[in-house]
């Protein structure tokens, strides 16, 4: 399936529509009320400093997923994925996070790297980074409350522009240091 990445402009029925007739399952809210989509869009959450959101769309001109990257003006960025559950496992997300991260490092010279999180139990997001050159850098237990009100683990992943440029994942060093 081919892709074609949109930036996203002022289309907050269509942002509504996709946001809340899916269910995220790995994310704090995973099913945004209609209110809470329009809220955060009038606060520029999508668009505002710092903020680029792009819709992922079929080649067949169907919405299937949406990338939201934040935090553009604080130089280490990091970004939303969603993908309709109908699209999962199709290779849609590592399609789009190779585009992101290539958007990013090509068209913000002062980035050196992009951040992401997930639960631990994500299991394809996770893959996900894998494939796209990510390194997991952080592991926090029991800080991820779902909705069903268990603690999941928190991981944290990130490339460098050094890695992405070289193809290579650099390992963190988790034993950096002994008493």
């Amino acid at each position: 399936m081919g892709l074609i990445f949109k930036e996203f402009k002022d289309e907050i029925d269509n942002l509504v529509e996709f946001l809340t007739t899916n269910t995220w399952e790995f994310f704090g809210t995973p099913n945004p009320s209609p209110e809470r989509v329009r809220a955060n869009y009038e606060n520029q959450l999508y668009t505002g400093e710092g903020y680029k959101t792009f819709w992922i769309i079929s080649d067949d001109d169907i919405r299937v997923g949406i990338l939201w990257l934040y935090d553009l003006d604080d130089g280490d960025p990091l970004f939303d994925i969603r993908i309709s559950k109908k699209y999962i496992g199709m290779g849609i997300g590592t399609t789009a996070v190779n585009w992101l991260v290539s958007y990013v490092f090509n068209n913000y010279l002062d980035i050196k790297r992009i951040e992401a999180n997930t639960r631990q139990d994500n299991y394809g997001m996770r893959c996900v980074f894998n494939k796209c050159g990510f390194a997991k850098e952080s592991h926090h237990r029991n800080a991820w409350v779902g909705q069903d009100g268990i603690p999941y683990d928190s991981i944290g992943y990130g490339i460098t522009r050094e890695d992405w440029q070289s193809g290579k994942v650099t390992p963190v060093n988790w034993h950096d240091f002994k008493c």
